[in-house]
């Protein structure tokens, strides 16, 4: 398995200090370009100007909620990687994420190390066969 790490991401979540501690990881972790947004207005609008390869989207916010913008995402885009946070963490809610498109799930108030351990798992690929 190799570790592909995407170059750019993009961070939606209400909370202004998740945002900056989800960078921080990313950062840690290599994402080279990193985006915030405090909706999913926001977030609609630097998704379209910089089409980032991961998308971090918390699921409870005000207005549309971050499994709306997922729906809404996968429509025209099948391939950015998506991860939801949240500190909710019951089965319904992770199988309504799951179901609109995510392809992982992450509670903000995992330790750091369990946070970037998930988010490792989401990023890693199987190596192709030798030929």
């Amino acid at each position: 398995m190799t570790l592909l790490i995407p170059d750019s991401a993009l961070i939606v979540d209400d909370e202004a200090h998740v945002r900056t501690y989800v960078k921080l990881l990313l950062k840690n972790l290599g994402v080279r370009e990193i985006f915030e947004a405090a909706d999913v207005v926001e977030a609609r609008g630097l998704w379209q100007q910089h089409r980032p390869e991961l998308l971090m989207l918390d699921i409870n916010m005000p207005g549309e909620s971050g499994i709306e913008f997922l729906t809404e995402l996968r429509k025209v885009d099948e391939d950015s990687l998506v991860v939801m946070l949240s500190a909710n963490a019951q089965l319904g809610v992770i199988r309504q994420a799951v179901a609109a498109g995510a392809n992982g799930f992450i509670r903000k108030d995992s330790p750091k190390d369990a946070i970037l351990a998930e988010l490792k798992v989401i990023f890693e690929v199987e190596d192709e066969p030798e030929a």
